[in-house]
């Protein structure tokens, strides 16, 4: 599945047959569980057996453990941390069922690919000490996430949801503050060279 149905939905399937999530109780339980894994060294092979035992648990066939060694292979640390992040809030009751869905929509590898491995190695600027810091960056995270699942947001149409999250943007908000600097860099180089090409030409009336 592509990323625009994700977003908006595929040809002839209904946008309110799409699984939702609450974005209040997901962002709780976020917090909840981010000041623990901040910075903790996680164990590639316990995030691995958390993940596949909950599929196990409804029914689910995980994915074999060298498929999700090849999925993962690229994390760093802190995207091995973001992982365990989602993975440990699939026991929320408000969250794990919504996944399950999502599972049995799409299928678990494709889950797993996109949900959990890419997602994690894609969201590389939301570190979890960010997270601690920023409600928005936290929201982003959420967001991020969902959209990677391809499930919604409950109360919000999936264009509201691709607005919203377009707008907490933090690679966005990164690539504007630099160009706002640039340019102030270059009013101040250009405020310079005004200053002291004024200040020759007086230098220059002065010795007549």
């Amino acid at each position: 599945m592509s990323r625009f149905e994700r977003l908006f939905g595929r040809k002839g399937v209904p946008n309110d047959e799409q699984p939702r999530l609450e974005l209040a109780p997901l962002c709780e339980a976020l917090t909840r569980r981010r000041p623990a894994l901040e910075r903790k060294d996680v164990e590639p092979l316990l995030v691995r057996a958390r993940l596949a035992d909950f599929h196990r648990d409804h029914g689910l066939e995980p994915v074999p453990p060298d498929t999700f060694t090849t999925l993962c292979e690229s994390l760093d640390a802190e995207g091995w941390r973001r992982l365990a992040l989602v993975t440990g809030v699939l026991e929320e009751g408000a969250v794990g069922p919504v996944v399950v869905s999502v599972a049995r929509t799409r299928g678990v590898l494709p889950l797993v690919r996109e949900g959990f491995a890419d997602f994690a190695r894609e969201a590389r600027l939301l570190t979890l000490e960010l997270l601690g810091q920023s409600p928005l960056r936290l929201e982003e995270l959420a967001r991020r996430w969902a959209q990677a699942l391809g499930a919604g947001f409950q109360g919000e149409s999936d264009e509201e949801s691709a607005q919203r999250l377009a707008r907490l943007d933090y690679a966005k908000l990164l690539k504007e503050a630099d160009r706002a600097k640039r340019a102030a860099e270059a009013r101040q180089e250009k405020l310079k060279k005004l200053r002291e090409e004024q200040d020759a030409r007086l230098a220059n009336r002065g010795k007549w």
